[in-house]
C-alpha cells in the first residue's frame, strides 16, 4: 500500500489486465480454437499460451472488481451501490453492444462465408433476434459477455457482501483471517472452492454458461473477501512466492498428465469423470496461486504505490469496449497475406494496440460521449478519482477507512 493508505495498485493491476486481454484477443486469430477470425496456419505454442492466458487472467479481472466493490461499499449504501452500477456498467454495455456488436457480426459472418450481404442487412439480421442463453440473456455478445457477468455479480454478491459486513459475517471473516496470517495458509482458501467448481463447471449449456459463472463468481467474491480484513492483504502479499509456486507447479503437472488434449476433447463433450475430477481440481489450484502472485506482487512493486495517470485511467473502459472491434478489422485483412504467423502478429498486434488507444482517448475526452462509455464524470477529482475498467471505485479509497 501506497505511504497515504490508498488502494493504487488495483488501478494498475486493473489496466494491466486489460493490456493482458488485449494481448490475448490479438493471439486468438493463430491458436488452435475456434475465433471469429482465424488464420489458415495456426500455433501449438500459441494455444499452450492461450490456455495459460485463459486460466488465469479472466478470473483476476473478476477478483479485482470484487475488491473495487468492498471499497466502493464503504462510500455508499446498498442503494447507491446498485445505482452506481447500473450507471457505469449497463450504459456502457447497451451503447457498446448496439454499436460494436453488428460490426463483430459483419466481419465474423463474411470471414467464415455465411454471409454476402452488406453491412445493413447483416445489421438487420443481427437485430432481428437478440434472445440469448443465461446466463447472458443475449445472443453475440462477443467480448461484451465480461460486463453481463459483472452486472449479476453485482446484483447477486450485494446480499453476501452485506452479510460479511455484519456481526456474523465478521466473525468468519476473523476465523479466515487468523489462519491465513501463517506463511501458505492463505492459499488454502482455493480448497472449498474446488468442490463447487466441480459440481458446477460440467453442467451442460452454451460457451460462458453457469459452470463458468458460477467459476467467475466464486474469484469476484473472494477479492471482496480478501480487501475486508486488514489481516489478510499482509498476507497476500507476504505469499507472492508461494501463490507462483502453486500457480506454475498446477499448471506445468496438468501439461505434463495432458491437460490439453483432455480440455479439446471436453469442451465438445463436457461431462464428469474420474480425469475431470483431476483436471479441474488442477484448474483452480493453478487460478488461485496465480491470483495470488499477481496481487501479491502488484502490492509489492513500488511503481504501484502512486495514482494511475490521469488519462489512462479514463481511457482504460473505453479501450476494452473497443479493441476487439479493431482487432477483428485489421486480423480479417491480415489473416489473407501470404505471409507467417510472426509476420502477421508483427503488423496486427502494434497497429490494434495504437488504434484502439487512439479511439479510447477520444471517447475519453468527448463531453457526454465519455459517459456512455463508462468514463466516470468525476475523474479528474481526488480522492475519487476514476479506475478504469468496470467503472469500479479503486484510486483514490483509503485502506484505514
Amino acid at each position: 500500500m501506497a505511504d497515504e493508505g490508498r488502494l493504487w495498485f488495483l488501478d494498475w493491476l486493473r489496466v494491466l489486465a486489460v493490456g493482458g486481454v488485449f494481448v490475448f484477443h490479438t493471439l486468438r486469430p493463430f491458436d488452435d480454437g475456434d475465433w471469429h477470425v482465424k488464420n489458415a496456419q495456426t500455433s501449438g505454442g500459441i494455444s499452450v499460451a492461450i490456455a495459460f492466458l485463459g486460466l488465469w487472467g479472466l478470473a483476476f479481472f473478476f477478483m479485482i472488481s470484487g475488491a473495487a466493490a468492498w471499497l466502493a461499499l464503504r462510500w455508499r449504501t446498498a442503494t447507491g451501490f446498485l445505482r452506481e452500477r447500473l450507471l457505469r456498467l449497463l450504459v456502457p454495455l447497451i451503447v457498446a453492444y448496439v454499436l460494436l456488436s453488428p460490426p463483430q457480426y459483419f466481419i465474423e459472418e463474411h470471414h467464415k462465408g455465411r454471409s454476402h450481404d452488406s453491412f445493413l442487412g447483416d445489421a438487420k439480421t443481427f437485430f432481428s433476434d437478440l434472445r440469448g442463453d443465461p446466463p447472458l440473456w443475449l445472443r453475440d455478445t462477443y467480448h461484451l459477455w465480461f460486463l453481463v457477468y459483472l452486472l449479476q455479480f453485482a446484483l447477486l454478491g450485494l446480499p453476501i457482501f452485506l452479510w460479511l459486513r455484519g456481526p456474523q459475517g465478521r466473525r468468519l471473516v476473523d476465523w479466515i483471517a487468523v489462519r491465513c496470517e501463517r506463511p501458505g495458509r492463505i492459499l488454502l482458501l482455493a480448497v472449498p472452492l474446488v468442490p463447487v467448481h466441480l459440481l458446477f463447471q460440467a453442467a451442460p449449456g452454451p460457451d460462458h454458461g453457469w459452470g463458468e459463472f458460477v467459476f467467475f463468481f466464486d474469484f469476484f467474491v473472494v477479492g471482496f473477501l480478501v480487501l475486508s480484513d486488514d489481516r489478510l492483504i499482509p498476507a497476500v502479499r507476504s505469499n507472492a512466492v508461494y501463490g507462483l509456486a502453486l500457480g506454475l507447479g498446477a499448471f506445468l503437472v496438468g501439461l505434463v498428465t495432458g491437460i490439453m488434449d483432455f480440455l479439446d476433447a471436453w469442451w465438445d463433450d463436457p461431462g464428469y469423470s474420474w480425469p475431470y475430477v483431476w483436471y479441474f481440481t488442477l484448474i483452480t489450484l493453478a487460478v488461485w496461486g496465480w491470483l495470488v502472485a499477481v496481487l501479491g506482487f502488484g502490492l509489492r512493486a513500488s511503481a504501484f504505490q502512486r495514482p494511475l495517470p490521469v488519462p489512462i485511467a479514463r481511457a482504460a473502459m473505453p479501450f476494452f469496449l473497443i479493441h476487439q472491434p479493431v482487432i477483428l478489422l485489421i486480423a480479417y485483412y491480415v489473416v489473407g497475406w501470404n505471409a507467417g504467423i510472426a509476420t502477421k502478429y508483427a503488423v496486427l498486434m502494434p497497429t490494434a494496440f495504437l488504434l484502439s488507444a487512439l479511439l479510447a482517448w477520444l471517447l475519453s475526452t468527448l463531453p457526454g460521449v465519455s459517459m456512455l462509455f463508462g468514463v466516470k464524470r468525476q475523474a479528474l477529482r481526488q480522492p475519487e478519482h476514476d479506475s478504469g475498467m468496470a467503472g469500479e471505485d479503486t484510486g483514490g479509497a483509503r485502506a484505514d477507512g
